[in-house]
């Protein structure tokens, strides 16, 4: 790749720190493209929903009438508060030794492994993955509540129910892995981006997706790919991906407990996404909005194992 197209390609990698509003549909008091300043408020209205990339492969997504900080937006160590309403992070690719730091309430967590995690007033849920308490003197896997109460406590979730911003999330996966997929495709003669996990902007999808080092499959079933070796990069021996041929499985048995995702990928039918279970729940009515519908202005005050 010539240096020129090089320098052109960097113009669309996102900023090294965490906070980029990647979509927002519905009243917010961030537009697409913002970056969120440390310890200013986003917030959402009624119908409003906000996707804030974390570390390149992790996704902040709020519901309607909630308020998110971040409190650090170093990669290496980032660390945020959800101050109202409820909030969901996926999390596709993560090292156990750089985890995010969730605070809700009086409760705090770190996440340490790829899945899917639920925060509202105090209480964090594992739908897919894993969560150690603040100290790390405790684990918990997929289906477990967890609180404090003068001390970690923690219960195991009969049915998690689904909610609309559980039905935002998908949907939201969904379209980043297929802008992966396009992107990823279009730079395979490209291995200047296939050492790193990278945030890279796709004109034709108008958001950043992620790009990772080789290919993952996120705990929602949809395939990421990466780039290098003048081809699609989806090897057998990855730690998420499982065998594929250059497209999407189409059924995904995931199962992160442990920090990893066991895919079935039958037949291939292409684009990217693989189809995940319909949760039930009503559809996000809010609109996609660019600039957000402000609510305010910008400028306001913003079961346990041991290790």
């Amino acid at each position: 790749m010539s240096l020129f197209m090089a320098a052109l390609l960097m113009q669309f990698v996102v900023s090294v720190k965490a906070g980029l509003v990647n979509h927002v549909q519905g009243p917010a008091n961030v537009k697409e493209m913002d970056m969120a300043r440390v310890n200013r408020p986003i917030r959402t209205g009624i119908d409003g929903y906000v996707e804030v990339l974390l570390r390149p492969g992790s996704f902040l997504r709020l519901g309607e009438n909630s308020e998110a900080v971040i409190d650090d937006a170093e990669l290496a160590s980032v660390k945020l508060t959800v101050t109202r309403g409820p909030a969901v992070i996926e999390v596709v690719e993560i090292s156990s030794d750089f985890p995010i730091t969730v605070t809700t309430g009086n409760l705090t967590t770190k996440i340490v492994a790829s899945g899917i995690y639920r925060f509202v007033d105090g209480t964090a849920t594992v739908i897919e993955g894993k969560l150690k308490t603040a100290d790390s003197k405790l684990t918990y896997e997929k289906g477990w509540q967890v609180f404090f109460q003068d001390n970690y406590r923690a219960r195991k979730a009969a049915k998690i129910q689904v909610t609309s911003l559980d039905i935002y999330s998908q949907t939201r996966s969904a379209e980043i892995a297929q802008a992966n997929y396009s992107l990823a495709s279009s730079m395979a003669s490209s291995s200047s981006y296939g050492v790193y996990d990278l945030w890279l902007y796709s004109q034709q999808f108008g958001m950043y997706t992620f790009i990772p080092h080789q290919a993952f499959r996120s705990p929602y079933g949809h395939q990421y790919y990466g780039v290098g070796n003048h081809r699609v990069v989806n090897s057998g021996n990855n730690r998420n991906g499982g065998n594929s041929s250059g497209d999407s499985g189409s059924g995904g048995n995931v199962n992160t407990g442990n920090g990893n995702s066991n895919s079935n990928t039958g037949n291939n039918s292409g684009g990217g996404a693989a189809s995940a279970p319909a949760p039930v729940a009503s559809t996000p009515s809010g609109e996609r909005t660019a600039p957000a519908v402000y609510i305010e202005s910008k400028s306001s005050p913003a079961g346990a194992t041991a290790p």
